[in-house]
């Protein structure tokens, strides 16, 4: 199980590559096989659907049902994903943090300001406690001295898990605790680095703005977050980003604690169920990746002096309101596509992958049903956008293009997307793709898939 990492890529700039000469230098996440077999699919929308296998853009005339607006809210649709725990590790049901820093850190009384509140909050009890999570409690903070080194100009991931286990091992951030995160914060002048699978390295602020993982000691795994400095990090400057990241790691260390060790063996809610699997492709299947890309996901709660972010709730998405904790006080909408054939890949990236999708062969095309709904009255109709997700993530040359009958609608109404694979994928003849529904200055995304 690779280490997960919270991506450099904001929703505006996603959105922005809906034009098709557009073009992105951002690296996200690779996806990760980490979702649980969830079983037959939960999709009681799948019979409605509407396909046609066809050599040009399908016939959308007056057979197809359409829907029509409804004050019943939701109205139907295919499901949210879940969040799973499939290996049935532990979390930290009684987390600690612990907080590492190099001398003359910036925002050190920040960032004890934060570790010592946020667990008290409102914010941290709505992400955290359906997972079996409890308040976050500050121990203490670690100048790091002489001998440990001055801080790095540049440094890895797997030289940084050497150092966390050495000074865990040697005592240096007190008696060893299984129930801390022991977060290091390397200052604005060092550059992280990681190999990020068969996309290549990936480094701080430029590709990620921080990690969590894990490394055992006497036979005990210990969770620990590397948090950067970044200048800026997406929409955020200063100390927003900092805190941002560190929110979203911190939330992640603790309901997926151990995801590095023992092959995977020990992670917890680190994927989503399988008929979802392609959300992964957003930056990666745990609490704080699947609300990372989504409008709203970095605030400062009221009351609250610093930004954190917003992460996955399976209570909201399975009542169809906004699955990021905490929930916001407007109407959540979105555009569900209806994926109705159980579809296998086998990648590079993923391995042998079986979830829910559409099998559309190069050169030819299909036509599925996009349910659009909302848990109350929108104030007006929202648009969708269809990318192709390896484009816009990955900065792969587009392989399918798309037509809309409609392309806007409310609660009730149904979409129809005509897709049309051009060419070969070389993410083993996987096409992921993101409907994008906007409405004023709101996005929510839904990743689908095509197989070849």
């Amino acid at each position: 199980m690779p280490r997960t990492v919270l991506p450099f890529l904001a929703i505006g700039s996603l959105v922005a590559l809906a034009a098709p000469a557009c073009g992105s230098s951002n690296t996200a996440a690779p996806l990760t096989n980490g979702a649980s077999d969830a079983g037959p699919s939960t999709d009681d929308a799948a019979s409605d659907a509407a396909t046609a296998t066809v050599d040009a853009p399908a016939d959308v005339g007056p057979d197809v049902d359409n829907g029509s607006p409804s004050t019943n809210y939701p109205a139907p649709h295919p499901p949210l994903p879940t969040l799973t725990n499939a290996a049935g590790g532990p979390v930290l049901a009684q987390p600690k943090i612990a907080l590492v820093f190099y001398p003359g850190y910036t925002y050190q009384h920040d960032l004890e300001t934060l570790a010592g509140s946020v667990g008290a909050t409102s914010y941290w009890s709505a992400a955290t406690s359906e997972y079996g999570v409890g308040p976050l409690s500050f121990t203490q903070s670690y100048v790091l001295s002489d001998e440990a080194g001055a801080a790095p100009t540049s440094i890895s991931d797997t030289q940084i898990d050497a150092f966390m286990n050495a000074q865990i091992a040697a005592g240096t951030f007190g008696t060893p605790d299984p129930n801390t995160v022991y977060t290091i914060v390397y200052p604005q002048s060092t550059t992280i680095t990681m190999q990020n699978g068969p996309l290549g390295s990936a480094s701080s602020c430029t590709s990620f703005g921080g990690y969590h993982s894990d490394t055992t000691v006497n036979g005990q795994n210990y969770a620990y977050a590397v948090i950067p400095t970044c200048a800026s990090f997406g929409p955020l400057q200063g100390i927003d980003g900092v805190t941002g990241a560190t929110s979203h790691e911190w939330i992640e260390a603790v309901t997926d604690p151990y995801p590095s060790t023992n092959n995977g063996q020990d992670s917890a809610y680190s994927g989503v169920d399988n008929d979802h699997f392609v959300w992964e492709v957003m930056g990666g299947g745990e609490a704080g990746d699947l609300c990372v890309q989504e409008s709203g996901a970095f605030f400062k709660p009221m009351g609250f002096a610093y930004t954190v972010q917003r992460t996955w709730s399976n209570k909201l998405a399975m009542a169809s309101h906004d699955p990021c904790a905490p929930d916001l006080p407007a109407p959540f909408f979105d555009s569900a596509p209806v994926l109705p054939e159980t579809v296998t890949f086998n990648s590079q990236l993923t391995g042998s992958v079986t979830t829910k999708g559409v099998t559309i062969p190069v050169g030819k095309s299909k036509t599925i049903e996009v349910d659009l709904f909302s848990d109350a009255a929108t104030s007006g109709p929202w648009k969708v956008q269809a990318l192709d997700a390896l484009q816009a993530l990955y900065n792969q040359p587009a392989s399918m293009s798309f037509q809309w009958d409609r392309d806007s609608g409310v609660n009730g109404e149904k979409l129809h997307l005509t897709i049309t694979v051009q060419k070969s994928s070389a993410f083993g003849g996987a096409h992921p793709f993101i409907l994008v529904s906007t409405l004023g200055q709101t996005h929510n995304l839904w990743p689908a898939l095509v197989v070849e």
